[in-house]
């Protein structure tokens, strides 16, 4: 072997050597850093039965319940462009009645800090505040622009959201009423208990309802999709733009699109379904039995109807008058079809 190529190897090993241990270090230094700058904030609180939780700048949240009367607030990761005074922060206040809970989160990072770089920062940079809340607020609003919110195993008599451009993400929530106001934010809910009603309202985002049960759902967008899967209670759908899909649902169903079309998807009609559109097209996937003996009102004026692969093009209205369960579907400008669906589907997705 010439000098000059063993040379060039021992220099090789030398750099893989000193890179090793140079990231070794500065991983050491990072977590000595995210530590220092963790914030934990205990926060005693009164029995209050209300909070509101408001959220001052952009931020990506999770909460959950809190096994005492404090309320809990930790981050773990470190904007390391900005000194300790202006990192993640709050304020708490209480009145007759009401706590405030108000949020100042300066620090968000949505993109890696190095993106070439070995070293994941995004792992130091955590941006997520986590907050614990105790159990006895009855009712608990929270407000913000740009939020990123997921929250998980809690429970109120109350939950309202009036969050802009962002994300809500809901799992194994129980309450008697959640309720998010009508603006740009994806709304997600699952494996969730609401006792009396679920009311949510997007302009032009989706809502996704997921083996959840609420006596009433009143679910609306503008140009966003629904969808709703494994659902209990009675529907009340409506979008303007946006296509809905209903699968599997257990109540009377009430779903209006006036642009968008409509998929109801379920192994037996046992409830009341009215499903009406303006410009979109009406699929139903059902077993044969849901339309032979069912009340049936189909009707369209410019488009077709087909029933189980049967087209009945000649007409534009077709009715029968068996059961006690009414199936109405109307639209001015689409398709109506019904295709049968497999015995073995009875649950959407997975069991």
């Amino acid at each position: 072997m010439k000098k000059r190529t063993l040379f060039i190897i021992i220099l090789s090993f030398m750099f893989i050597v000193i890179g090793g241990i140079g990231t070794v270090v500065t991983q050491g230094r990072l977590n000595t850093e995210r530590e220092n700058n963790a914030i934990n904030k205990k926060i005693p609180t009164k029995q209050n039965k209300k909070l509101n939780i408001n959220f001052s700048s952009s931020t990506m949240v999770t909460i959950t319940k809190s096994d005492d009367n404090n309320i809990y607030m930790n981050k773990q990761g470190v904007d390391f462009k900005l000194d300790k005074n202006k990192q993640a922060d709050c304020t708490f206040s209480e009145q007759e009645n009401t706590s405030i809970l108000t949020i100042n989160n300066p620090t968000t990072n949505n993109n890696s800090l190095y993106p070439f770089s070995i070293i994941n920062f995004n792992h130091y940079t955590d941006d997520t505040v986590y907050l614990r809340i105790p159990q006895h607020y009855d009712s608990v609003n929270i407000n913000g622009e740009n939020i990123t919110l997921s929250m998980y195993d809690f429970s109120a008599n109350t939950i309202d959201f009036d969050i802009s451009n962002g994300n809500i993400s809901l799992n194994d929530i129980r309450a008697n009423y959640v309720s998010q106001t009508k603006k740009d934010t994806d709304f997600i809910i699952e494996e969730s208990k609401v006792l009396e009603e679920l009311s949510v309202a997007s302009k032009q985002y989706s809502i996704h309802v997921l083996n959840t049960t609420a006596k009433l759902m009143k679910l609306s967008t503008d140009m966003g999709d629904i969808f709703t899967g494994n659902t209990k209670g009675e529907l009340d759908i409506a979008s303007e733009n946006g296509d809905v899909s209903v699968n599997h649902t257990k109540g009377k169903s009430v779903i209006t699109t006036k642009h968008g079309d409509i998929l109801f998807h379920d192994d037996s009609v046992d409830f009341d379904t009215t499903l009406t559109s303006t410009n979109g097209d009406i699929n139903i996937e059902t077993d044969k039995s849901s339309i032979e003996d069912n009340q049936i009102d189909f009707e369209t004026i410019l488009g077709d109807i087909s029933i189980f692969n049967k087209n009945l093009s000649s007409d534009k209205k077709y009715k029968t008058n068996k059961g006690k369960i009414s199936l109405k579907a109307s639209t001015k400008n689409g398709e109506i079809d019904v295709d049968e669906l497999d015995s073995e589907d009875t649950h959407y997705g997975y069991d």
